[in-house]
């Protein structure tokens, strides 16, 4: 349970940073210490949660795809790989890896037309995703991405709105 809240605070957290490298052009003093929160909570995720191998797909992708394009993201980055690096590291299925790093690739190439809405809202791994606990019965890695990726789309949405406050 402690991992589904782990991956609500690294969505909503790595979104601010996403938002304040992006639209305020790196400017906030929020981003440094909530690029800690998310890789810390990646990494609790990755070495504690039944989705580790979930995540690893995904960061390797974004690595792959040179989505680490600032320093911040490079610290949490970091942070997620230390924090498993010290106290271990939950590989409940390794033979999921290369399918979820594939999909996390593919979401992050860009789309147009009737296929945008796949890459705008990575329907691609959360696909992959179901369709893993529709056919194993295993639905940890859909709801930790899920709780993921709505903490992220919330805070974007919120972002959008002018209903957070930038600092």
């Amino acid at each position: 349970m402690l991992d589904i809240l782990a991956a609500i605070v690294a969505g909503g957290a790595i979104k601010h940073v996403d938002y304040l490298e992006d639209k305020k052009k790196g400017k906030g003093i929020l981003k440094w210490p909530l690029g800690i929160l998310a890789g810390l909570c990646m990494g609790y995720i990755l070495a504690f949660s039944p989705a580790a191998i979930l995540f690893v797909g995904i960061i390797a992708a974004q690595v792959l795809m040179g989505k680490i394009d600032k320093p911040v993201h490079g610290l949490a980055v970091g942070l997620a790989a230390a924090v498993p690096f010290f106290l271990g590291m939950g590989w409940a299925n390794t033979v999921l890896l290369l399918p979820f790093f594939v999909v996390a690739v593919i979401d992050e190439v860009e789309l147009a037309g009737i296929l945008k809405p796949m890459r705008d809202y990575r329907l691609w791994l959360k696909g992959t995703t179901l369709a893993v606990g529709a056919i194993s019965g295993v639905w940890s890695y859909f709801v930790i991405l899920m709780a993921f990726d709505l903490a992220y789309l919330a805070v974007s949405k919120l972002k959008d709105g002018g209903r957070i406050v930038d600092l």
